[in-house]
């Protein structure tokens, strides 16, 4: 459902970019109705083919890549998994997780290895992307760029939506220079915004051994959504019971984290 909605509302950017008439001809010719586009828009399900998708993303102008990746994920929408590749997400410019991220009302961050990307500074951004094996140098200045409009957009509507970083503490001791550091602390100190973590004196949590973001899209703060990355590729995750069991084990270990600015370097 998450990415139905999440493809509904690009194709109602472009729609609106394109200028067009909501009671356009063309529009009624390729989705049958005004009112399927409306549910269309909407996130709502409608018996549409990925074709349809295509013909929409024509008419609207849509780059190629960016009409290949709207078909590939609505082939995609009733599956409680899905992945996209970084490569998918250069290339169309169309990344769900940010699509979702701006909707959020709480996102829960669990890092193992890095410094949670909302809260990384330039430095940080363009060291780790220049480490990476996956990232070619002409790609380095685009990354980058994403990463800061990212953090800027989010901090438009901070107030918005509660944040939870959960660190532990090797990422901490690693890469993090004062500049991160400090940036860290005063995230920290904002109202709707927590940033701790898990120290080595109590020994490894079980159920965090990898990186995670659990999403709520509704104002009751459900957990919705659960988001993974791998090299070179994220995977979306809705099945409830796994969504659950990220939230429970996020919870476990930020009863046991300590706030960043208690860290001693």
């Amino acid at each position: 459902m998450t990415l139905r909605q999440q493809i509904g509302r690009e194709i109602e950017s472009m729609w609106k970019a394109s200028g067009l008439p909501l009671t356009d001809v063309r529009i009624v010719q390729i989705v049958g109705s005004t009112r399927t586009f409306k549910r269309l828009m909407a996130g709502t399900r409608v018996r549409l083919t990925f074709p349809v998708i295509g013909a929409l993303c024509d008419l609207f102008e849509a780059t190629d890549q960016k009409k290949f990746e709207l078909q590939r994920l609505w082939d995609l929408v009733d599956r409680d998994t899905w992945m996209q590749s970084m490569e998918a997400m250069l290339r169309s410019g169309f990344s769900p997780y940010l699509g979702f991220e701006q909707i959020a009302t709480a996102i829960d961050l669990h890092e193992t290895t890095f410094v949670t990307g909302l809260f990384q500074t330039e430095r940080y951004v363009r060291q780790m992307h220049k480490r990476d094996p996956f990232v070619r140098a002409e790609q380095l200045d685009e990354l980058t760029g994403v990463r800061l409009e990212r953090q800027r957009r989010m901090k438009e509507r901070e107030a918005e939506v509660l944040i939870r970083a959960l660190l532990h503490e090797g990422v901490l001791r690693s890469g993090c220079d004062a500049e991160q550091l400090e940036l860290l602390c005063e995230v920290d100190s904002r109202p709707n915004i927590q940033v701790a973590y898990v120290p080595f004196a109590i020994g490894p949590v079980p159920s965090l051994s990898a990186s995670f973001s659990v999403l709520s899209l509704s104002k009751d703060r459900t957990p919705d959504l659960v988001y993974f990355e791998a090299p070179g590729e994220s995977r979306f995750v809705e099945e409830a019971v796994s969504v659950q069991r990220c939230k429970r084990a996020f919870e476990e270990g930020l009863r046991q984290a300590r706030t960043v600015r208690e860290f001693k370097p």
